[in-house]
């Protein structure tokens, strides 16, 4: 069978007769000229093309001779255009020297078979992550190449990556006990549980001495050596030793993994923190995930079915699955018996949609296994037409089972359910205390400020003047870190409001210069602004004070950063439907691996620790937070040694319906003399 449009001589059955000794119809026919095909070789050459793997053939130099059309769905590139080229051209930089180094080996070997994860670049510009089988089969002469089963990972990969991600949100870890090794492995998250590095945790047969409470050992290492025996699963809780000394109850739950062999190769568990629940004696019975590590996939099920559903082939794929035989399949169609009572009308309506409208069609339900559970199957359907091209005849359908992502996904939603319903509790709390936090350093400020002036007498003593001038300072810097924090607390917990009004462009930035020009001439820094020639606007709505807080902690910030004899200049230009205000210095820079941390609360970078000390790292978050409240955006621009730029743009009017009536500079409380001082104090000035 020759592919279309490969090139001659290429493709699966180098242009040779289809040999083999049975068929889904019965015994092979003898041999015929390609020109005019069997009926079995367009039965297996709609099962190739229509298959959902990606099915590849390279030459001996690693020179891509047949491309299946999967390629297109997974890539979005047309197969031809793939033919021709190298495979080690297309893979990501960082994979070629490791595909190239098993290639050879697989060249070398015949019959060997390897396989590989490397990345590919998708048609849209990103990578995705592939999955490949490839066998030598350069001997045999109907292939004549390296044959490669190919399959798009990239979803498992960015699940499993998030699963890592909600393990440390919601304070649980997971860990694996091979038979035959001292200890078990840890993950960071039960490092984090018990306040350790992993490298802390014991690796030493003797672990469960330096890590479990003395009364709790003997039951906890009995159930796990009783699991390698048994198989049976574990499940107690137990007191694990913290860094700080204390000890936290840890739930545990363990279950045997067999390995190839059928035996018993490893225990993998999970330990979840349940030290605030027993410690209430609160009888809380988690339904938590029963994470099983596999050590084999099993490969795809291949259907073929006639536009009434009728199965005419099932591959033996199915009965690794679903615990079924291909006969069992053969010759009836797929009824409401054999899928979930709630998944059959989507499963019929997905086929009709697939035979009669001829379109390809993708969906996930539940089919009965033999053991009468159900499995969760992905499946893809795609139609074969006639020689017309117009009507559809057959159907391929590709399964695959998906139980283990399902599982993934609902634990997933659930971890970070829990951790961002924290999360907000957290900030709604620090929102809701910013009276009471307040009041006292109010007071404390001054009172102190009256000891400072003396306005009621002499203090006595030159030193008491110096403690009043401490204890003034102090307050007021603790005061500006807290109002900071809740600033950032009240737009997490969505209480912010804007107070909108005209603000004059050019009498904010002056004012805002004035603020901290006398900190960048003490370090020997030059100050310029710079309205753009195009600006045909000079006033937007915002909130003033929000805006003047944008402004200075962008001031501040290069001037923190730039050395003396530095520059730094603000400029305001026009942007789409609104304006954009750059700050820019030519100080130190920033990593471009380190720029996407900006702009998260209490993310610093800095490579003098003396610099970084002196921030909280809430400037650039509240600069990004406070513009995003506007409809606006924050985007960092750097380079090493070269400077920095940070443009926020702001729409002219920001959720606003109604006009703002005009306001004169000096009838608006950001003139207050106050205000200023509270803001020039926010930034150093």
């Amino acid at each position: 069978m020759k592919v279309a449009g490969g090139k001659p001589g290429v493709g699966i059955g180098m242009d040779r007769s289809v040999k083999t000794e049975s068929t889904a119809a019965g015994a092979a026919p003898s041999c015929v000229d390609d020109a005019q095909p069997r009926p079995i070789e367009r039965f297996y050459r709609a099962l190739v093309e229509n298959a959902g793997d990606i099915l590849t053939i390279v030459d001996r130099d690693g020179i891509i001779t047949y491309q299946s059309p999967a390629i297109r769905e997974a890539m979005g590139v047309d197969e031809q255009i793939l033919i021709g080229q190298s495979i080690f051209e297309l893979v990501h930089p960082d994979d070629c020297e490791r595909l190239r180094k098993r290639f050879e080996e697989s060249v070398h070997s015949a019959n060997m078979e390897v396989m590989e994860t490397i990345r590919l670049p998708h048609a849209n510009g990103t990578w995705r992550r592939i999955e490949t089988r490839g066998r030598n089969l350069l001997a045999d002469p109907d292939v004549a190449g390296i044959l490669c089963v190919s399959r798009d990972v990239t979803e498992t990969h960015r699940l499993e990556s998030q699963l890592r991600e909600a393990e440390l949100l919601a304070r649980f870890g997971n860990w694996r006990w091979v038979k035959g090794e001292p200890a078990p492995q840890w993950s960071r998250g039960v490092a984090r549980i018990l306040g350790r590095d992993e490298a802390q945790l014991p690796r030493g047969g003797d672990w469960y001495e330096h890590l479990v409470h003395p009364d709790d050992r003997d039951e906890l290492l009995s159930k796990f050596l009783d699991a390698f025996e048994t198989q049976e699963p574990v499940n107690c809780v137990t007191r694990f030793l913290a860094d700080n000394g204390d000890y936290r109850y840890i739930k545990t739950h363990a279950y045997a993994e067999g390995d190839a062999h059928s035996e018993i190769g490893a225990l993998v568990g999970m330990a979840e923190d349940v030290t605030d629940e027993v410690e209430a004696e609160l009888a809380v019975k988690a339904g938590e995930a029963k994470y099983r590590l596999m050590t084999e996939q099993a490969s795809d099920i291949v259907a073929h079915y006639d536009t009434q559903s009728q199965v005419i082939f099932m591959s033996p794929a199915v009965e690794q699955v679903l615990g079924r035989t291909p006969e069992e399949f053969i010759g009836k169609p797929i009824d409401e018996a054999m899928v979930h009572p709630d998944d059959f009308l989507g499963v019929r309506d997905a086929f009709i949609e697939c035979a009669v409208d001829g379109r390809q069609v993708q969906f996930d339900y539940r089919f009965l296994h033999k053991n009468g559970s159900y499995v969760w199957l992905e499946t893809t359907m795609s139609p074969v037409r006639d020689a017309t091209g117009r009507r559809t005849t057959e159907i391929i359908g590709v399964s695959r089972n998906v139980s283990e992502r399902k599982r993934h996904e609902m634990e997933l939603m659930d971890a970070r359910e829990r951790a961002e319903a924290a999360n907000r509790t957290k900030s709604r709390f620090l929102a809701n205390m910013s009276h009471e936090l307040r009041t006292p350093l109010n007071a404390i400020i001054g009172f102190s400020e009256i000891l400072r002036m003396q306005m009621f007498g002499q203090l006595g003593h030159a030193r008491y003047l110096e403690y009043a001038q401490l204890i003034n300072d102090s307050g007021a810097l603790l005061l500006d870190l807290i109002s900071d924090i809740l600033d950032m607390s009240k737009i997490e917990a969505g209480k912010y409001e804007l107070h909108l009004e005209q603000v004059n462009l050019s009498h904010l930035l002056d004012t805002s210069m004035r603020l901290v020009r006398g900190r960048a001439e003490e370090n020997g820094i030059g100050l310029a602004m710079r309205m753009s020639d195009d600006l045909t606007v000079d006033e937007i709505v915002a909130d003033e004070r929000a805006l003047k807080q944008i402004v200075l902690n962008l001031l501040s910030n290069s001037i923190k950063f730039t050395p003396s004899g530095g520059k730094v200049s603000v400029t305001v230009s026009e942007a789409a439907g609104g304006i954009s205000i750059a700050v820019s210095d030519n100080g130190r820079g920033i990593p471009g691996d380190q720029i996407a941390r900006l702009g998260k609360p209490f993310e610093q970078v800095a490579t003098d620790a003396a610099l970084s000390k002196q921030g909280t790292g809430l400037g650039l978050a509240l600069v990004r937070s406070l513009a995003e409240l506007h409809g606006g955006a924050m985007v960092i621009e750097s380079e090493i040694d070269r400077g920095t730029v940070v443009t926020v743009t702001l729409p002219l009017t920001p959720h606003c319906v109604v006009p703002v009536p005009h306001m004169e500079p000096d009838e608006g409380p950001a003139n207050d003399p106050m205000n200023d001082r509270a803001l020039a104090k926010l930034v150093g000035g």
